[in-house]
């Protein structure tokens, strides 16, 4: 070896060794606390935040309790301790909790990465430190906190608070139901449906509107797809009686009736829109023409009070013929991303949502959705959305014509 390669090969080993010392110290005073430390709070009970705030608002997702010794923590910033509570983390604010040394040996810990059962918290939560109420208090979750917990017997669930192994009572937790995502398409009257009275994406308005109060009268209230994409990802539990109202296509029957009935009822829903059929000004309304009326960029800007505007794609919202699936899984890989992508950009506000047209999907088409940018889509299958769902194959609950009162309650039913 030449002097020039020895040089080099001892520049680099020594920049690899100072950069894995410095790698290690990092790994010691960031990620993981010395074995001897652990954060403790001086009053009796001090919050955990879904996020590294402390404006009026943020979500509380649980409570650190004084006399306890918090084992994994990070310090995210200046202000902010980050620690695992349930599966996902929380933050506590470092005027509240600080590090001392503990004595004692390390409890038995449990890893925030565990996979389990998706629970929603009923009331606040009472966490132990074993399976016994008479036993020590670690923590405590706050109300309609959405975490995952691992069984242990029909009584208790294992979590994780800050590293340490915490169990809570089953009788304070619900199953996740999941939410139910409604999917409609069009609405017409009775007396001025004459060309479509046989499709089955066509209901009155009056049975839409039956519908719609319900929902209100019962209790129910919508959400934005914002709130079911963090949910999918279980970073965010959502209250009961949460639900999605989405309409396929764009059609000008959704501005003739669907607007004003969700207005009236303080309902929200998304609208997926095809771009190459959607015109600059609104046209008429015109009941005999279903398939070429659509929502013009005009209705667009009116109606985003109620309705946010998804993808529905740009041009391929059709069919080689009538016994092929959509040109979303017949064409090659980059038209259909380069007609998605061209779908986002024509769309007022380009939306991180898709639903496939006729329902129809395969690999590529899945594949498509994704590089084009899009963080939830939408299958016609039937079924509940649930956190931990694939985000690009999400079930839907259609409602037809041939459905009555007690089949759309049923939807709603926790069985389902």
């Amino acid at each position: 070896m030449n002097k020039r390669k020895l040089m080099y090969s001892l520049l680099f080993l020594s920049v690899f060794v100072t950069a894995f010392g410095i790698y290690a110290s990092f790994q010691k005073t960031i990620t993981r606390a010395d074995a001897s430390r652990a954060l403790v709070v001086q009053r009796e009970s001090v919050a955990i935040y879904e996020k590294a705030l402390h404006s009026k608002g943020t979500k509380v997702k649980g409570y650190l309790v004084k006399g306890n010794a918090y084992i994994n923590y990070v310090s995210f910033n200046t202000d902010w301790w980050r620690i695992p509570i349930g599966n996902s983390f929380g933050y506590v604010s470092k005027k509240e909790a600080k590090i001392e040394e503990i004595g004692a040996s390390r409890p038995e810990q449990v890893s925030s990465n565990f996979h389990g059962d998706a629970i929603l918290t009923e009331e606040k939560t009472p966490i132990y430190s074993s399976i016994s109420t008479s036993s020590k208090k670690i923590g405590q979750f706050d109300a309609h906190i959405q975490i995952e917990v691992i069984n242990q017997n029909e009584n208790w669930s294992k979590v994780n608070l800050g590293g340490l192994v915490g169990y809570v009572q089953k009788e304070d937790l619900q199953i996740d139901n999941g939410i139910p995502v409604l999917m409609y398409h069009n609405l017409f009257r009775e007396e001025e449906n004459h060309k479509f009275k046989d499709t089955f994406v066509t209901i009155t308005p009056e049975f839409f509107e039956s519908q719609m109060k319900w929902l209100r009268d019962n209790g129910y209230h919508t959400i934005s797809l914002e709130d079911l994409q963090k949910y999918v990802e279980k970073k965010k539990a959502l209250p009961d009686k949460s639900f999605v109202i989405t309409f396929d296509d764009g059609f000008v029957s959704t501005r003739q009736y669907a607007y004003p009935i969700l207005k009236k009822y303080s309902f929200k829903a998304e609208n997926f829109i095809i771009t190459s059929r959607t015109p600059d000004q609104s046209q008429p309304f015109d009941p005999d023409q279903l398939t070429t009326q659509a929502l013009s960029m005009q209705d667009i800007e009116k109606m985003k009070d109620v309705f946010s505007f998804g993808a529905h794609t740009h041009a391929l919202h059709d069919r080689k013929d009538a016994h092929t699936s959509g040109l979303l899984t017949q064409l090659p890989y980059d038209e259909v991303v380069a007609d998605l992508k061209l779908n986002r950009k024509e769309l007022p506000t380009p939306s991180s949502y898709f639903a496939y047209p006729y329902g129809n999907l395969n690999e590529t088409g899945i594949r498509a959705v994704r590089d084009a940018g899009f963080k939830l889509a939408f299958t016609t299958q039937e079924g509940r959305v649930f956190p931990g769902d694939n985000p690009l194959i999400l079930d839907r609950k259609g409602v037809y014509p041939n459905m009555d009162m007690e089949d759309f309650k049923n939807i709603f039913a926790t069985s389902n």
